[in-house]
């Protein structure tokens, strides 16, 4: 019967801290979530931008007939919006995943302290 008794505080006290990880996982995912789309749009807005170039040189392409197609390279002008388009979203990502390491270390350390305080 002694042991039921010790072990029911330390089964609670261990919920507590998993509801804490938890919770400050939640966190993580929200702010990492947040930080992509947020990083998404604004590299949206630069693709469109860089994009500019490569719709230029297929309206000059179009323009000119078949002899303006071997000035145009669009075929460069592809890959270089898609290498443009591949690092934008490495960079969203990067910023996503350590905001949410940071969201996640804060956040814990954060709950950590509550319960210290409470307890």
């Amino acid at each position: 019967m002694a042991q039921q008794t010790r072990t029911e505080p330390q089964v609670t006290a261990l919920l507590a801290w998993l509801r804490r990880v938890a919770l400050s996982l939640l966190f993580a995912l929200a702010a990492g979530l947040i930080v992509f789309i947020v990083a998404r749009g604004i590299s949206g807005a630069l693709l469109f931008i860089e994009h500019q170039e490569l719709l230029r040189s297929a309206t000059a392409a179009l323009r000119n007939g078949i002899e303006g197609l071997p000035t145009a390279d669009l075929r460069a002008a592809r890959l270089r919006a898609e290498q443009s388009a591949d690092m934008h979203m490495r960079i969203g990502l990067i910023l996503a995943f350590v905001t949410a390491a940071l969201a996640a270390a804060g956040g814990y350390l954060w709950l950590e302290q509550r319960a210290a305080r409470d307890a």
